[in-house]
């Protein structure tokens, strides 16, 4: 092809014919021009099918891996949830006479007012794509502020349940320290080390002091806090595995 094309150029410039040759020339550059348009073409769908598979790719990775958090969270907010239950029903105990004390199993609710689980949702599906630039192949899609609006919140969660780890370990159980005993609350784990204690405290004192009833009163806020940041989670979570379906 290019050797038929050299000879009609040296042909015509053999004969003399300059505008006729120029005319050639302008063809063969639009000819070229074409043949380079085309083959840029032909690059950009490939380019474009690569990344829709590896977009697919990415998208069933983040819906595994939420999917998954869906079902953690629901049971940590579901023990969140029966926590709360049981401060509260300390809490409606305050002031309460000794019968009225004597006729619930304080040990097991002082147990169960303690979270004892920790939430360990997955993210790198998300991270994964941030650092490695990949977010390019969602470009102005729903699912980028989706992500974002993730890391933030879990940014949040996550200092919230640290707030309340703390005031727990720092404010609540020290002050308990003097009036109720472990050894007979872990009972209600079966620990091997757990039983009746020799000392048998009363926890009448405890429950009729104001600290103690401001002391459960804050946790229960602190405790509702961390919830609602669940919820948010949970919803979001349901959006993110909403966007990331394969249509």
């Amino acid at each position: 092809m290019l050797k038929f094309f050299r000879k009609i150029r040296q042909s015509l410039v053999a004969e003399n014919k300059v505008s006729r040759y120029f005319l050639y020339a302008i063809g063969e550059i639009i000819l070229v021009v074409i043949g380079i348009l085309i083959a840029l073409q032909i690059n950009n769908w490939n380019q474009d099918r690569l990344d829709l598979k590896e977009k697919r790719n990415l998208l069933e990775k983040v819906q595994l891996e939420f999917r998954a958090n869906k079902v953690l969270i629901a049971d940590h907010k579901a023990a969140c949830q029966q926590t709360m239950k049981n401060l509260n029903s300390l809490l409606e105990l305050v002031g309460s006479k000794r019968e009225t004390l004597e006729a619930y199993n304080l040990d097991s609710l002082f147990y169960n007012s303690f979270q004892g689980e920790e939430l360990g949702l997955s993210d790198n599906s998300i991270n994964s794509i941030i650092q490695s630039g990949q977010l390019r192949l969602f470009k102005n899609e729903p699912i980028t502020t989706l992500f974002q609006q993730w890391n933030a919140l879990s940014s949040i969660r996550v200092r919230r349940e640290e707030k309340l780890d703390y005031w727990t370990n720092n404010h609540f159980i020290p002050f308990l320290l003097s009036f109720i005993s472990f050894k007979e609350m872990d009972s209600n784990a079966g620990y091997f080390w757990s039983g009746n204690s020799n000392l048998k405290p009363d926890y009448y004192l405890l429950f009729q002091k104001i600290e103690f009833e401001n002391l459960l009163d804050n946790t229960l806020w602190m405790n509702q806090q961390v919830l609602l940041r669940l919820e948010e989670s949970e919803a979001l979570i349901e959006e993110i595995i909403r966007e990331t379906e394969i249509r």
